[in-house]
């Protein structure tokens, strides 16, 4: 009887300092974020040109953060798979450095397309989706 009562003590105490850990930090919702797997796409027409292009991605997908933008120039066709966290913007835009006609695309797990656009000749290209929750 006298190892029950101990055993059960242990574990209140334990369980007890789990749970005001947990809140300390935000609760278990900030602590486990449930994050989508994102695929963002630009391609253009003439094809294997340079574009600047900014996206945004969440710094883990364990904590509930704001994504952040990212910059970067690339060589299209251009696929770049991302982060983005429960209830959160996915974006991508792209500019020409030309009269190229671009297009954009955001996929959820490589497959189901959430966003997509095409732009005017030499017009910059943009597409959004906010993460379901």
């Amino acid at each position: 009887m006298k190892t029950l009562v101990v055993v059960l003590v242990v574990l209140a105490v334990v369980g007890g300092g789990t749970v005001a850990l947990v809140n300390h930090f935000g609760g278990w919702t900030t602590l486990i974020g449930k994050g989508w797997a994102i695929t963002y796409e630009v391609s253009s027409q003439p094809a294997e040109s340079l574009v600047d292009v900014t996206y945004t991605e969440s710094p883990t997908r364990y904590r509930k953060e704001t994504p952040q933008n990212v910059s970067v120039s690339k060589p299209l066709p251009w696929t770049f798979e991302v982060v983005i966290n429960a209830g959160e913007k996915a974006q991508v835009t792209a500019t020409p450095k030309g009269d190229q006609v671009l297009t954009c695309r955001i996929l959820l797990d490589g497959v189901k397309e959430l966003a997509t656009a095409t732009a005017p000749a030499g017009q910059k290209v943009s597409c959004e989706a906010v993460t379901g929750t």
